[in-house]
Formats: C-alpha cells, structure tokens, sequence
C-alpha cells in the first residue's frame, strides 16, 4: 500500500463535511477532489464549506476522477438502487468505494441481483467496494460477530442500541420522526420514510458469520412519544409527540427466534447504551455505557476503512470478510 491513499469525497452534506477534518488530520489519507451536485456549492472550496484549509474546490464526478484517486468515500444515499448509478462510474474507472450507504453493508440476502451485479464490476474493474459506518457496520452487526469468538457456543443474540437523539444533526433527528405527530408519524412509517435503514442487512450479515440460515425476518417499526415537553438547542417536541423511533427486527430459524436487534433514538432518551447479549455456552454480555456518538464515530469508521479497502480483494466486499479494521495512522 502507498503511504498515503488519495481519496475523493463524494457527497457534502452534513456528515461529508464532519468527515473532512478527519480525513485531513490522518497522515495517510490525502483529499484529491470533493463532488456534490449541490448547485449552491459547487465551486466552493473545502476550506468555505467545512474547518480546515484547503482550495480544493467542489466540482463533478469527472473531473475529480482526473485527479487519480485510489479511494472514493461515497455519503449520499441510503438505498442501494440509488446508489449503484452513483458508484458505477467510478468502479469503472478503477477506484475503489466506501459508502455509508446503509443497504451496501449485506446486501447479498435482501438484493442479491444488484449485490451480483456491483459485484462483478467490481472484480472486473480489479476493486473493491464497501457499505459500512457505525451502524449499521460495527454496532448492531460486526462488534456481536466479534464477540461470539470467546464463547463456545451460541444459541442467541440480542442487540440493543438506545440513544439520546438530543445532540444529533437535524438530519438525523428528522430521520427518527422526532417533533411528528403520532398521525403523521404512522403514515411516513407506511411509506418507509421512518426507519433505521440497514437494520434487515445487519441480521443477515450476523446470520452469515454465524452460519445461520434465517428462514424469515421482521422489522416493526414504532413512535417513541413523549409524555412531557422535551427540549432542545432552539426546538421542542410536545407531549404527546413523537421523540423519535423504536425499532425491533427479529430473524428466525424455523420458529425460534435467534436474532434481535432493539434500535430505539429518541430525543431525551434516558440510559443511552450499546449493548450485546449472547445467550449460549457460556452467557455474555458487553455493554457500552453511554452508548456511542452515531456521527463522530461513523466519520472514524469510514477513515480507518479507507486502507482496508484499497487492500481487499477485488468484489463486493463486507465488514465479515474483511481483516478487523483498526485505527489508522
């Protein structure tokens, strides 16, 4: 591998812009382009949009391209379908790909055409291409993989992320439903405009490592509402409005339920955490408490994938393939 890894971000929303100054404080990653098809900011520089230095100015895929990249970061879009058009030019072009698309992370089970399709580009282009982040990508999937090496055997897996939304971007709050009516709420959850995209990819992903073969998966998804008025920086939720969601999904062998990932966000949310319950021979819990920072974290992740990536093995690949990624330099 190259001492430094030249890396074009694409995407420059919130969480591209929170990814930047990590990226330039890492020595082995260099910023060679940014893309955005934001009309008010193209042709700003990184230096204008986010904290650090830097002329390097917004432009199209095909000009950042020309700059040789070893690495694209992709933040854009959460669902595969739209993801695809995005990334197949640059796989063509030879670059590999990490995204924080929610669906790449195992899309093997719930769109394997596409999952075949990125695939054999991928292969064919000699790349490598990556869905991860914090979740899903680590919390809700990898950590409970990582975990099960250390007991014999194991008979069931309950995972649990609970956090406080309070502190979270916009985005994400508005992603949860927080400040919605209970009415409004249940009429986006019915066209899939509220949910943790990613929860169904993260069952699958553990189901594979553990060599489980899920015969059926649920994800229901329900209003977290508040009982009295929560406050924010410049925003409140009423009583009686949604905080934010409650998640449930549940993979089953047979009729026994195996899997189940407990994804709760809600703004003032007590007794934060991140937790994993591995119930087989022996019993063993790991609890983060506090739990952990979904944007910070995720701009870390993605970071210290970039190495990863530019040395996998060309294909599609997934955080239960990959060598364990660690921080880099």
């Amino acid at each position: 591998m190259a001492d430094v890894t030249r890396v074009i971000q694409i995407g420059l929303g919130p969480l591209g812009r929170m990814m930047t100054p990590v990226f330039t404080n890492k020595r082995s990653i260099e910023i060679v382009g940014t893309v955005d098809v934001d009309p008010e900011i193209m042709g700003k520089s990184l230096g204008d949009l986010t904290s650090v230095r830097s002329d390097i100015a917004v432009t199209n895929l095909d000009a950042a391209l020309c700059q040789s990249p070893d690495v694209a970061v992709v933040t854009t879009v959460s669902e595969l379908d739209r993801l695809w058009p995005q990334i197949e030019p640059i796989v063509q072009a030879g670059v590999n790909v990490v995204s924080t698309c929610e669906e790449l992370l195992y899309p093997w089970a719930t769109q394997p055409d596409l999952a075949s399709r990125i695939d054999g580009a991928a292969k064919e282009a000699g790349v490598s291409v990556l869905g991860t982040g914090i979740n899903p990508g680590f919390l809700m999937d990898f950590l409970a993989t990582a975990l099960t090496a250390v007991v014999y055997r194991v008979d069931t897996v309950l995972i649990e992320r609970i956090q406080d939304a309070t502190t979270r971007r916009l985005p994400f709050r508005q992603k949860i439903g927080a400040g919605l009516s209970t009415d409004t709420f249940g009429e986006r959850v019915s066209t899939g405009k509220i949910r943790h995209v990613g929860l169904t990819e993260s069952m699958h992903l553990v189901s594979a490592k553990l060599g489980w073969t899920l015969d059926r998966t649920e994800d229901i998804v329900e209003p977290v509402v508040a009982d009295q008025p929560v406050n924010g920086d410049g925003w409140t939720v009423g009583a009686g409005q949604a905080t934010g969601v409650h998640q449930v999904g549940r993979g089953f062998v047979g009729e026994k339920e195996v899997l189940t990932l407990v994804f709760r966000a809600a703004v003032g949310q007590a007794d934060p955490r991140d937790t994993v319950t591995l119930s087989g021979d022996p019993d063993y819990t790991v609890t983060i408490p506090g739990g952990t920072h979904g944007d910070t974290a995720t701009c870390a992740i993605i970071a210290n994938a970039i190495p990863a990536v530019q040395n996998a093995q060309p294909g599609l690949r997934t955080m239960a393939d990959l060598p364990p990624i660690s921080c880099c330099p």
